[in-house]
C-alpha cells in the first residue's frame, strides 16, 4: 500500500513539473510604443494658424500578445495592436486608426538580443474626420522587421521595429473608390516597450 501511494505521489509530482515546464514556454505581454513615418493624410488648422498633421504611419501603438519559445534560439510572437495618430480640437478630432494583428518569428542572437521577420494584417483602417467625410481603406498585409533587447533586471523587452505597408482607399464618405488606384504610404519605424508576465 505504501509503495502504491509513493508511486502515485511520484507520478503526480512529475506531471506537475511537466505541466509547469510546458507553461513556461508561453509568455504574455502588454505593449506600448510610438512610431514615425508614412504619408500625410490630414491636417488640422487651429484658429491661431497653428496646424497639426496626421500621418498614415505615425502615432501611438497599444496592444498585447503572447510569445511561444520553441527552444533557446527560436520563438514566435503573436500580437494584436491598436495604432492611431490623432489631432484634437475643441470642436472635433482628426485621426488615422487601424487594428494590426502580427505574427513574428524571432531568432535569439544571444541572451540580450533577438531579430525577427514577420507579417501583419491591418484591418479597420480609417481616417476619422469630424470636419468632413471619413475615409475607409482596405485591409492590407504588412511586412515587419524587428530587433528586440531583453532586459536582464526586469521582465520586459525594448523593440526597434520597422513596418512596410501601403493602404488603398476603399471609400470616401458614402462613395466607393475601390476601383481607383489611390494609395498612401504607411511605412513606419519606432520603439515599442513590451512588459512580459
Amino acid at each position: 500500500m505504501k509503495k502504491s501511494i509513493l508511486a502515485l505521489t511520484l507520478l503526480t509530482s512529475l506531471n506537475a513539473f511537466a505541466t509547469e515546464d510546458e507553461q513556461s514556454n508561453v509568455t504574455f505581454s502588454l505593449t506600448a510604443g510610438y512610431v514615425f513615418g508614412g504619408d500625410t493624410v490630414g491636417e488640422l488648422i487651429y484658429e491661431d494658424n497653428d496646424s497639426e498633421s496626421i500621418k498614415a504611419g505615425q502615432g501611438i501603438i497599444l496592444g498585447g500578445g503572447l510569445s511561444y519559445e520553441f527552444n533557446s534560439k527560436w520563438a514566435v510572437d503573436v500580437s494584436a495592436n491598436y495604432h492611431t495618430d490623432t489631432a484634437t480640437a475643441k470642436n472635433g478630432d482628426l485621426s488615422f486608426e487601424r487594428l494590426a494583428f502580427n505574427v513574428i518569428p524571432y531568432y535569439g542572437i544571444n541572451d540580450s538580443f533577438s531579430v525577427g521577420l514577420g507579417l501583419g494584417l491591418h484591418t479597420n483602417v480609417e481616417l476619422s474626420n469630424d470636419f468632413g467625410s471619413d475615409v475607409e481603406f482596405s485591409n492590407e498585409t504588412a511586412f515587419i522587421s524587428s530587433l528586440r533587447y531583453h532586459f536582464e533586471t526586469i521582465s520586459a523587452d525594448l523593440e526597434l521595429r520597422h513596418t512596410r505597408v501601403e493602404y488603398s482607399v476603399d471609400r470616401i464618405g458614402s462613395s466607393s473608390f475601390s476601383s481607383y488606384d489611390v494609395t498612401v504610404d504607411g511605412n513606419n519605424t519606432g520603439l515599442l516597450f513590451h512588459w512580459k508576465f
